[in-house]
């Protein structure tokens, strides 16, 4: 498979007076075409900044991009002017964003959400995008599009506004799609209606996904790879099931621990002690030492490198340094 997006040595920081603050330090990652990739780690992880960074959203919410290059098809999205960025937010690359009520505009009809969209990337006239809409919102599940053209955010439920945002983000057939936690305040039904809707829809326009969460059970059902980060940085990548049947890193053994078995006998759930450092108060070595049970003494002083292991999988541990330095 050919790649679509390559992330090089991305470095996202905040400011607080004089003080840079990382909230994404360095992260290195590929999408192909047509691949569905999960982002995944606790709150906090810097998942969301790093998607805000690809859209160039982050400077808005006070952000600064450091260091790094994003390239879309070969393109740097790093050195385009924001009217460049104009073009290819929600044409090329779509976002759902997390809270879908607060993503639509709640004085502007559905249908109105819509058409401005295909109007302003894809010059079609009013009749024209009023068509697609209906086409879309059809395609998403709704058993009466007329109807809900007319209607506003406020009178739909959570899983309804999901939809539309789904169609929103598909309407310019994007070449990828960012969703971050798109189930979210979303029932266990609807999760699964969501799910298998974006599954559906992008096998069939050929769209590529960068699916961002905190759920692994989520992640399992539509992802083909896994890049698992943690205070800002990549501490493990590989497939789906690389990292459900044999995880590489601490961290990513303690989030796998700590999903409830449904079968077998009861155990209790294991927790992954303390909780993830703010971006201020990071350690001075790895960043998952203080709550890590495999820490050694050289993980308090020396922050370990991204490494490429034999098999392809890429792990940020001390515990692989040996087998990573053979390859």
């Amino acid at each position: 498979m050919s790649t679509l997006l390559e992330v090089q040595n991305l470095k996202t920081y905040f400011f607080r007076k004089k003080e840079a603050i990382p909230a994404v330090d360095g992260v290195d990652f590929t999408i192909n075409k047509g691949e569905t990739v999960a982002l995944v780690g606790e709150s906090g992880s810097g998942k969301s900044i790093t998607s805000l960074s690809i859209m160039g959203l982050i400077e808005g919410s006070g952000g600064k991009l450091m260091d790094g290059s994003i390239k879309l098809e070969g393109q740097d999205l790093v050195t385009y002017s924001e009217k460049e960025l104009c073009r290819i937010r929600g044409n090329e690359v779509s976002m759902i964003f997390q809270e879908p009520m607060t993503s639509l505009n709640p004085v502007l009809t559905i249908g109105e959400q819509i058409t401005e969209i295909l109007i302003y990337h894809k010059k079609m006239s009013k009749k024209e995008a009023s068509k697609k809409a209906i086409a879309l919102l059809k395609l998403v599940g709704f058993s009466r599009p007329e109807q809900m053209m007319k209607d506003y955010p406020h009178r739909l439920s959570g899983g309804m506004r999901q939809r539309v945002m789904i169609a929103i983000a598909l309407s310019c057939d994007p070449k990828l799609l960012i969703a971050d936690e798109p189930t979210t305040a979303l029932d266990v039904t609807i999760q699964a209606q969501v799910l298998a809707l974006m599954k559906d829809l992008c096998q069939e326009f050929g769209t590529s996904i960068l699916l961002i969460t905190h759920d692994l059970g989520v992640m399992s059902e539509v992802a083909d790879r896994v890049i698992v980060m943690y205070c800002g940085q990549v501490v493990e990548n590989g497939t789906v099931e690389e990292l459900f049947e044999q995880p590489l890193h601490p961290y990513t053994e303690g989030l796998l621990d700590s999903i409830p078995v449904i079968d077998g006998a009861i155990q209790p759930l294991t927790a992954i002690k303390g909780n993830v450092p703010a971006p201020d108060q990071l350690p001075s070595g790895c960043r998952f030492a203080p709550r890590c049970p495999k820490a050694m003494d050289r993980c308090i002083g020396e922050l370990p490198k991204l490494r490429t292991l034999e098999n392809g999988r890429s792990v940020r541990c001390f515990l692989f340094e040996e087998e990573a330095s053979q390859t």
